[in-house]
């Protein structure tokens, strides 16, 4: 990777924690990795492992391909906004989401 392609992933990340309204302490505190290091991933001065880019990938809430290449995989046309958030939860929003769901049925049922 080169450093241009470095500085432009740690862009997209920076605007996407900013998005989330995080400190960079905050976010590798969430991420479980180093705050100088995620820094230096911010400022395009270090590259990530696979392990530290999944990391990265679920706590900004990003594809690995968006923050890598800067761009989304094509999506099948029927796919729904609902699915594209779904796709990015860990299995415990994953099961946080499914209850509330659950719940909202049962009560529109009423």
């Amino acid at each position: 990777m080169t450093k241009q392609e470095r500085i432009a992933v740690g862009h997209r990340l920076r605007q996407q924690r900013a998005l989330l309204g995080l400190t960079r302490e905050q976010f590798a505190e969430l991420a479980d990795i180093g705050a100088g290091y995620y820094g230096q991933i911010e400022v395009g001065t270090s590259q990530m492992s696979i392990d530290t880019l999944i990391k990265v990938s679920r706590t900004s809430r990003l594809s690995m391909e968006y923050i890598l290449f800067g761009e989304e995989q094509d999506r099948p046309a029927d796919q729904t906004s609902l699915q594209a958030l779904l796709d990015r939860c860990s299995p415990r929003e994953l099961r946080l989401a499914e209850k509330v769901l659950q719940l909202f049925l049962l009560r529109s049922d009423l």
